[in-house]
């Protein structure tokens, strides 16, 4: 069986065919960071028509996090193409072709997608059968021998780069994974002692100490991460590793006027190497004095959490600085200045999602809805504005950075507070469209509703019937804005007949079930924070259909690094969510599902369809999101 299965690898590794090849090419073959690809498809040489189109390159694991992960291919004879210069960073990658809603996929082979290698002067660099390991299970989803194909990649990557560290650490694990309890042992052994390896080799580099908890995760000893921290404050307690490792622990702890104390123990050993160590501590202690309504003291550590340094994440806390400030009505005019600031420089920075790697520095993902986030933030600046000339009692100026903040402003809390000023200069009649605006983004919000529902009498409407019609009237007009989107997004794949999915008194969850139902299924694990914590929202939209026999909830532990009792467990551990608990004891089924992370939840229609998918911790947002989603499908399928 196992020749068998090598030999098929093997085949598996052969150049694509001359019809492949005929259908998509790769150009230049050997491609160096810095070249120019190009990407040519012919569809006429494909399973797509020749007047089908446009077409799109698909990345469906890839490090190019600068570019978006769908190309749009250009018309050039009767080719498609798309060209993009390789960054610095670069490395294996694949794709494959689509038309705009994906009915049309053309890939090299029923189990492998199109490759991108990186070279250097004709030498494959590093990385790249790593990556490709990382891509099987993206690649060939329904394989039986995706770790089997994995540890080959990880073989060829350290044949031609031995010292690989990730590619040494992630062979081990995957052996550890099949190997007898009696082998175990030694191979992490082995694999601690790459780490150690990794940690001697320059243990005061913040960038390798990441590696070396990189490490420790792979291995799946996270609790060694803690222990290696220490071992760095043990030996280098001065350094500015250490320095910066012992303020990280002394800051989780929960006495305050304790942590401030020790703060200043640790200040005495500041020096010019160690001192930009500090700034967590001086932001501790802005926060610290700033909350007990020390403006002498806060204002002596401002300028220290002001400086502008090459840090993309930086005006995210200015803008929680100033919003510490209005929330205490402390060192206004300071706020006001560092505000004014902020609005002057936030659009040349980054308002989403950034890696940081130790050998390329900052790496803005590619963000197709950028312009978007930044007229919003935009907006809660001015409106933050607004609010401190109000503090200041400048109600002129006050109320003309409302006018430039409200058409924009999407956050729910500003919204209030805005409308709460309004109020307080007696001027219900401008309250009303902001408290109204604020409910059609936060229409679970008890207080904005209270708030509103008190404030409308001055509009007449004061029985229970007249209110109900108004509140409905809202609801009604938030959802049309996700019904739009839906129609856009909405999809229509049958949900698969051939699960094995399990309650918490391991009765089976049977097909009958989900029939004729709307079904919310959300795949999460004791260990996913982000998980856990959307649990508070998904919780609340529960409650409004607990009751609705046309919606059915699944919130179903995915069984990945988790047992039915670790499920279980937690469960009872969390009488708070008194949702319907499930253990999912099917191991393929994240892959016939294209689930690649969690959270993740489909939403089914009634006859087994997944319409909806939302992937990631939205936090408040799913609240509407998904109530919309469900009340979309009762009305399309009415």
């Amino acid at each position: 069986m196992i020749k068998l299965f090598k030999h098929a690898l093997l085949l598996l590794m052969l150049p694509a065919t001359g019809i492949v090849k005929a259908q998509v090419s790769i150009l230049p073959q050997k491609a160096a960071a810095g070249d120019t690809v190009t990407i040519s498809f012919d569809p006429g040489k494909s399973a797509a028509a020749h007047s089908e189109g446009p077409f799109f390159v698909d990345f469906n694991y890839s490090n190019f996090y600068e570019f978006p992960s769908r190309m749009p291919m250009k018309r050039e004879g009767g080719q498609w193409q798309v060209r993009f210069k390789l960054p610095a960073y670069a490395n294996f990658s694949c794709f494959t072709i689509s038309d705009r809603d994906k009915k049309f996929v053309q890939q090299a082979s029923d189990s492998s997608q199109y490759e991108i290698y990186v070279y250097k002067q004709g030498k494959l660099i590093a990385g790249n059968y790593l990556g490709k390991s990382y891509s099987v299970p993206v690649q060939d989803k329904n394989s039986d021998h995706i770790i089997a194909t994995q540890e080959y990649y990880l073989k060829k990557e350290l044949s031609l780069y031995p010292d690989n560290y990730e590619a040494q650490l992630r062979l081990i694990a995957l052996q550890l994974k099949n190997s007898p309890s009696a082998q175990q042992a030694r191979l992490l052994k082995k694999g601690l002692a790459v780490v150690e390896k990794k940690f001697r080799s320059n243990p005061l580099f913040e960038g390798n100490l990441n590696k070396v908890t990189m490490g420790y995760l792979i291995l799946g000893q996270n609790q060694k991460v803690d222990s290696i921290r220490q071992v760095v404050i043990n030996e280098f307690p001065n350094k500015k590793i250490g320095i910066s490792y012992r303020l990280n622990k002394l800051l989780r702890e929960q006495d305050s006027t304790a942590v401030v104390a020790k703060i200043g123990e640790l200040l005495r050993l500041k020096t010019t190497d160690n001192e930009a160590a500090y700034a967590g501590a001086y932001e501790y202690l802005f926060t610290y004095y700033v909350q007990h309504g020390d403006s002498v003291q806060a204002r002596k550590y401002l300028p220290l959490i002001t400086r502008w340094e090459e840090d993309p994440y930086k005006w995210r806390a200015y803008k929680a600085y100033v919003e510490l400030l209005l929330e205490h009505k402390l060192m206004l005019q300071d706020a006001s200045k560092l505000n004014l600031y902020l609005l002057d420089s936030v659009a040349a920075y980054p308002v989403s999602l950034v890696r940081y790697f130790p050998e390329t520095g900052y790496l803005v993902a590619h963000d197709p809805g950028k312009a978007d986030k930044l007229a919003a933030i935009q907006a809660e600046i001015r409106a933050n504005q607004g609010l401190l000339m109000a503090q200041l009692n400048q109600a002129e100026a006050a109320r003309e950075w409302f006018a430039k903040s409200i058409p924009a402003l999407q956050s729910a809390p500003l919204l209030r507070a805005i409308a709460i000023q309004y109020q307080r200069w007696n001027d219900a009649a401008s309250a009303i469209p902001v408290l109204e605006a604020a409910y059609r983004y936060a229409p679970f919000d008890p207080a904005i509703r209270q708030l509103l529902d008190s404030t409308i009498a001055i509009r007449g409407i004061d029985n229970a019937a007249e209110r109900q019609a108004y509140f409905s009237r809202l609801d009604k007009q938030w959802k049309q804005g996700y019904y739009q989107e839906f129609q856009q997004i909405i999809g229509n794949t049958p949900f698969p007949t051939d699960f094995s999915i399990v309650d918490m008194d391991k009765k089976p969850l049977l097909q009958a079930e989900l029939r004729d139902r709307i079904v919310i299924i959300d795949f999460w694990a004791t260990w996913c924070k982000p998980c856990i914590a959307s649990f508070p929202y998904l919780h609340q939209v529960y409650k409004k259909y607990a009751d609705d026999p046309q919606v059915k909830f699944v919130i179903l532990n995915s069984g990945s690094g988790n047992s039915w009792d670790d499920a279980s467990k937690w469960a009872q551990a969390n009488p708070q969510f008194d949702f319907p608990f499930y253990y999912n004891q099917d191991k393929k089924l994240s892959s016939k599902l294209d689930i690649t992370s969690i959270p993740t939840t489909l939403i089914l229609d009634k006859k087994g369809n997944i319409r909806f998918r939302k992937v990631g911790f939205e936090g408040e947002k799913l609240l509407q999101s998904l109530d919309a989603m469900i009340e979309y499908l009762k009305e399309i399928e009415q």
